[in-house]
């Protein structure tokens, strides 16, 4: 069976299964560190977090409106598995917030927020890095690093931080506090390259030999 000329079988299955797992945990993460803890969140969800906490605005319905100029963009750009994946993924994003809602999902306040943002960093950048195993995107912030990645050679964590940094500074301007900016900072980091270890074998294959390179000077000496 194919679709648009790509061939549905048991791999494609395969990823997209581990493309909405992986959406899962992003979204898990954003319910359970970001929001209790008046944190901003990454990307195309951080907008949704922000439209949120400023004018009552559920979430998923923001993501899902947000996304459509993006797949737009994309249409013509992207190769046609890495749309018919990303399609489903951008549904998943708004179903799981959905679903999470439904189910009571809560939060968790830390005693410090800094343990909110690593937290969400660790767990938002697997599940990221699941997304880009799979091949696919769940939109937002990931489709745009796609897209850049693909026709101008961008680095996708440089993307990633970028994109960020704007989300961020317009929290800042909105509702953010500044501890909770400067944590929100720090988890956006850690989602960058954690996305890039989970997803990205050459990446973690050159963390091991930078690791190796420093081990030998440290003992050599």
């Amino acid at each position: 069976m194919t679709i648009t000329g790509v061939k549905i079988d048991k791999k494609f299955m395969k990823d997209l299964f581990i493309l909405i797992m992986g959406v899962g945990l992003y979204v898990l993460s954003v319910q359970m560190f970001v929001i209790p803890n008046f944190l901003a969140s990454n990307g195309v969800a951080g907008v949704s977090v922000l439209m949120d906490f400023v004018f009552g605005v559920n979430p998923a319905l923001t993501f899902f409106l947000v996304n459509i100029p993006l797949f737009l963009f994309g249409w013509r750009l992207l190769a046609p598995r890495v749309l018919l994946l990303s399609i489903p993924g951008a549904l998943s994003m708004s179903l799981w917030l959905l679903l999470y809602e439904a189910l009571g999902v809560s939060g968790i306040e830390f005693s410090h927020i800094i343990f909110a943002g690593i937290s969400d960093g660790i767990l938002s950048g697997i599940g990221a890095g699941l997304v880009i195993i799979s091949e696919g995107t769940f939109g937002g912030s990931i489709l745009l690093s796609r897209i850049l990645e693909e026709q101008w050679n961008f680095k996708i964590d440089k993307v990633l931080f970028m994109v960020d940094v704007v989300v961020l500074g317009l929290s800042l301007l909105t509702y953010l506090a500044l501890p909770n900016f400067a944590v929100t900072l720090l988890s956006c980091y850690i989602f960058s390259k954690v996305t890039l270890i989970v997803g990205r074998p050459e990446y973690r294959k050159g963390l091991v030999l930078k690791g190796k390179k420093v081990y030998k000077k440290v003992f050599a000496a």
